[in-house]
């Protein structure tokens, strides 16, 4: 407790011109700290709805679901869907090499019935059940941040696939 009234007579004014700047500041900074939550809640910056697309081949009934902003070295799935019966017995799906010289495909489910590499990519053969459809999930990595097309060619129909990779 304070003894001497003197003592607690301190005469400090408030700066007002410093009090409405900072107030001002303040209001800035919270509102930016909410909109980077609401953009990260919606996918910005990794899985969630604005990263999660679908892209489809033009002539071959085969569509892609991606995430288009990725973080490096985080697996992340890719699958394409046959959502018509194809020819033939097999799918041949090639990753372009423009995405593999930054990263790399660690397995696909099912497992691919042959795996051929080129100086263009890697081509992989699925085998096709008897009504010639199905899904096909190849896990994703990339290693070094920056804008990157994943470029796939499916039974001879190329593809272009735009990706963000964050640090």
């Amino acid at each position: 407790m304070v003894s001497d009234p003197e003592a607690s007579d301190i005469e400090v004014e408030a700066n007002q011109s410093f009090e409405v700047v900072w107030s001002r500041v303040q209001l800035v900074l919270q509102w930016l700290i909410g909109i980077i939550v609401c953009a990260g809640l919606l996918g910005v910056f990794g899985d969630g709805w604005l990263s999660t697309t679908t892209r489809a081949f033009p002539s071959v009934p085969l569509s892609i679901t991606y995430q288009r902003l990725l973080r490096a070295n985080a697996p992340s799935d890719l699958t394409l869907a046959i959502t018509g019966r194809l020819p033939g017995e097999a799918l041949e799906l090639s990753v372009g090499s423009e995405l593999l010289d930054r990263g790399s495909i660690g397995s696909t489910q099912p497992g691919a019935a042959d795996v051929s590499t080129t100086a263009q990519g890697v081509t992989y053969r699925f085998r096709l059940g008897p009504d010639h459809a199905g899904h096909v999930m190849l896990k994703l990595s990339l290693r070094q941040p920056g804008p990157v097309d994943m470029v796939l060619t499916a039974n001879g129909e190329r593809l272009a696939l735009p990706l963000f990779v964050y640090p």
